[in-house]
């Protein structure tokens, strides 16, 4: 790891201790007025300070010293380094090493529009009036816009929070209030309890005309203290926290046993923002999130987004403890905040909600986006080499959440659940209120476990990438297993494998005995394994998908693996899910041909499993993505090979839902519609204009259920639907009830087919009327739309400025939107065409997404061009297409 002066830090002369912060916002003229007064202990001699402040006006500086902090010295020179986002005090006299000292500061600040810092957010009342309300956002290095700080996760405080306010809002922060006094002026003091000793970036302070649900939890399981749990939305929206609320309730009181330390805080306060870039943030005690991740109508909404509620609950939720209560050390370790929330985010649903098999779901969800992303030579280790702030953000990706949390859950089920959760409780109770490291995770579980955890671990957390395990059967009762770097483009060089991985096989040596022996392990470049008998029929490795890898069986292997998931032999739903995601993979990257990959899938006509379809349907749509500018007769075909493999599911499900039906049933129907609908089923195609037609001109309601609504605005405007059905559309964005189906149009929108409908649409994406944060998903949907993804790209270009100026200053936001706006491209003209774009262009913001999508249209077209006959003479043998 980096040695920390590499680091861009603050100097150490003086520490702060505690913070007694006053802030003043002003929802009419969007600026904010601040007093602070922060203790500090002089650490070596000084007569200067620096501390972190962007974008915020000093007005004066003055130090409380002596004894009784009764003589004060003004600050001679206020200097800014705006590169550096640092303020620097310089005073008449030096402050000599041992003192404390009183740092008294007044500021202004701009309460902006770019959801970050503290800014403003707007909606639209139930009367149709414009309404502002002020919130936070700091994470990472974002309270410096709020107020001057030392904005480092290892320098934390106390904080007395004040908020000065119109009489009619209601004020939160992280704490609860003890005192609210009026003010002249139409205003009033709220006063917040002091908060633990906690880092800056989970700070939060809000003030709007908010409305709220409760409930208290029992206390059972945090020491017999009930906590007071609030979900807070603009005035209207509010019952539509009920859900969440039940959630939050039953999880908090959890992770109180799991993690055997009571939840420190008095309440936990949840609120929707409407303006909000990430889905949560985990403030401590006044948890944020986008409307659309904590609000839910079981009237209106779309069933999947419960589960996305509930899981974003439980992920911010388990970083009270963890992230909040023990925090990374500094950025590099930010996989130990969001890797570890993300595996017991998981760890909590399956308990809560153990018919969603959300394990099962992660499989094909997180880990293949962490796997996805970790092919390419552009990713970065768990533990990422971190020294300037912009550098952050661009780490708060799948490698961070999904690759960190799949390392998690396969030492989990190593050592054994309890077992590893017993060090976590080791690990916290060990830094409580205080800051970690990977090393420090690492020592807890060695002494809990009595195994060397950090001699196997270091390799994943601190080197990039993972191993593809190639296998040949060397005898009949033998395997010889080779690790080496797998890598989407397959080239993968000398100097790139260098790294052996600790790698536990997991193998499945017989259909009737699934359980693995845990002592084979590859821990070598190569190695011989022996198998029962004189050779067995069936074996698959990496049983439950819980390694972090990918398996190469010969072409006979997998052939056979295929005819067990027909004869329904793998029964493990991980399984038949790992099967085919590494089948596809490695056709990918040349391990393995795309035929072989469409043969396998084949295999699965009679997979009744959501979560497998899932997974079928991502490599497919991978597939004909690359395909787009195929010859029509080879992408026609992908699109019958499509159609078949849904006709019968599609006939069996039917287009009703059953509120009595199980959630995954509900979640099959959906995806099958909405598989067999994109490829042009004529009768899908078809009932979904007529019920669209009903729901449009007549109202009702009833013809397109909210689960099925954002699929029927695909298949209609793909397929045949012109200017009348996108206005149709539109009114629905524009007239929705909840953000989830606002959401679902918007999203719709993209799936235009006519070149001006898609100019409609792309320069609606970012007009006023459609939120900063939503920006993706009209763009995701452009990207994913064969006629639109080239347009998308040439707007981009053309409106890269006011593109740059509305949406850079959120960085992952921008990063994802460069990424959908180009990394579905499959040509090297069109590699050099986005290379050459950003030649001129300052790009340290978004330099690691650039360069991960550039990568991806490489390995892209060398995928396609190693394959596409292999691809055209499989469909030609199997009947889709026909000879000309």
């Amino acid at each position: 790891m980096p040695h920390t002066s590499t680091r861009q830090v603050l100097p150490t002369d003086v520490k702060p201790t505690h913070y007694n912060l006053t802030l003043s916002p002003d929802l009419e003229t969007f600026t904010f007025k601040g007093t602070e007064a922060i203790n500090l202990t002089v650490k070596h001699e000084t007569s200067q300070i620096t501390l972190n402040a962007y974008q915020i006006e000093i007005q004066a500086a003055r130090l409380d010293v002596s004894s009784n902090l009764s003589e004060s010295l003004n600050s001679t020179d206020i200097s800014y380094d705006y590169q550096k986002q640092t303020v620097t005090f310089t005073f008449p006299s030096k402050l000599a090493a041992g003192t404390n000292v009183l740092l008294n500061v007044e500021f202004t600040g701009i309460l902006n529009d770019k959801m970050a810092g503290f800014y403003r957010s707007s909606y639209t009342d139930h009367t149709g009036q414009k309404k502002y309300l002020a919130t936070t956002q700091f994470e990472a290095t974002d309270a410096r816009r709020a107020f001057p700080c030392w904005d480092e996760p290892a320098i934390k405080a106390t904080f007395d929070i004040t908020l000065v306010v119109p009489s009619d809002l209601v004020a939160l922060s992280n704490m609860n209030v003890v005192s609210e006094s009026p003010i002249p002026n139409g205003k009033k003091e709220v006063k917040f309890a002091t908060t633990p000793i906690m880092s800056t970036y989970l700070v939060a302070f809000i003030a709007g005309d908010l409305a709220y649900v409760e409930k208290t939890t029992t206390g059972v399981n945090n020491g017999g203290q009930s906590v007071l749990i609030r979900v807070y939305a603009t005035k209207g929206l509010e019952q539509q926290g009920q859900f969440a609320l039940g959630v939050a309730t039953d999880t908090l009181e959890y992770f109180a046993q799991v993690f055997g330390i009571p939840y420190p805080l008095p309440k936990l306060d949840m609120i929707a923002i409407p303006d909000f870039e990430a889905g949560a943030m985990e403030n401590w005690g006044l948890v944020t999130y986008r409307t659309a991740a904590i609000l839910f109508d079981p009237k209106a909404s779309d069933a999947k987004n419960k589960q996305r509620i509930a899981y974003t609950v439980a992920h911010e939720l388990a970083h009270q403890w963890f992230g909040n209560l023990v925090t990374m050390e500094w950025w590099d370790h930010l996989w130990l905040n969001e890797g570890f929330a993300t595996w017991v985010g998981y760890l909590a649903i399956d308990k809560l909600f153990p018919s969603w098999d959300i394990w099962t779901q992660f499989v094909t969800e997180g880990f293949q986006r962490g796997l996805h992303l970790d092919a390419l030579r552009s990713s970065h280790p768990i533990e990422v080499p971190v020294n300037d702030p912009s550098e952050i953000n661009q780490i708060f990706d799948a490698i961070s959440y999904y690759k960190g949390a799949s390392v998690i859950r396969m030492l989990s089920s190593y050592l054994g659940e309890d077992v590893f959760l017993a060090g976590i409780r080791r690990y916290l109770k060990a830094h409580v209120y205080g800051n970690a490291s990977t090393d420090d995770l690492w020592r807890s579980l060695e002494e809990e476990s009595g195994v060397d955890v950090g001699k196997f671990m270091t390799v994943w957390t601190r080197k990039i990438g993972y191993p593809v395990l190639n296998v040949t059967e060397s005898a009949p009762n033998k395997l010889h297993i080779r690790q080496s770097r797998y890598l989407s483009a397959g080239d993968v060089q000398p100097e790139e494998d260098e790294n052996i991985w600790w790698v536990p096989l997991g193998i499945q040596k017989s259909i009737s005995s699934p359980l693995s022996d845990k002592a084979e392990v590859l821990a070598e470049k190569e190695a011989e394994f022996t198998l029962p008998g004189t050779g067995p029929d069936f074996y698959k490795l990496n049983a439950r998908e819980v390694g972090v890898f990918r398996v190469n069986y010969p072409p006979e292997r997998l052939a056979k693996l295929g005819k067990a998931v027909k004869n329904n032999e793998i029964t493990n739903t991980s399984d038949r899910v790992g099967v085919i995601a590494d089948a596809a993979a490695l056709a990918v990257s040349g391990y393995g041909k795309t035929s072989g990959f469409l043969t396998l899938v084949k295999e699965f006509e009679n997979e009744d499993k959501f979560i497998v379809w899932s997974e079928i349907n991502s490599r497919i749509t991978a597939l004909t993505s690359v395909w787009f500018e195929q010859p029509e007769n080879v992408y026609q075909g992908l699109l019958s090979f499509e159609r078949k493999l849904v006709s019968k599911l599609v006939h069996q499900l039917g287009w009703e839902y059953s509120d009595t039906e199980e959630y995954l049933t509900t979640m099959l129907r959906t995806l099958v519609i909405k598989i067999a609908g994109r490829a042009g089923d004529p009768e899908v195609v078809k009932e979904a204009h007529r019920r669209f037609k009903l729901l449009t001109e007549e109202n009702d309601q009833s013809a397109v259920h909210p689960n099925i609504r954002g699929t029927v605005y695909q298949i209609v405007l793909a397929h045949g639907g012109g200017a009348k059905e996108f206005d149709s559309i539109l009114e629905i964005f524009r007239n929705s009830p909840t953000a989830d189906q606002q959401i679902l149009a918007l999203t719709g929108l993209g799936f235009a087919q006519q070149p001006e409908l898609i100019q409609r649409g792309l320069e609606f994406s970012i007009s006023s009327e459609v939120r900063s944060q939503d920006i993706i998903y009209p763009f995701a949907s452009f990207q994913s739309n064969r006629k639109s993804r080239k347009l998308l790209w040439e707007f981009v270009k053309t409106n890269w400025e006011p593109l740059q100026e509305r949406y850079s200053k959120s960085l992952n936001l921008f990063g994802n939107v460069i990424k959908c706006s180009v990394d579905s491209f499959a040509s090297h003209e069109l590699a050099d065409d986005v290379e050459a774009f950003f030649s001129d262009k300052d790009s340290k913001d978004f330099a690691r997404p650039l360069h991960q999508s550039l990568e991806t249209i490489r390995a892209n077209t060398a995928w396609l061009k190693r394959d596409e006959k292999d691809v055209e003479d499989w469909l030609k043998r199997n009947g889709y297409i026909q000879d000309v």
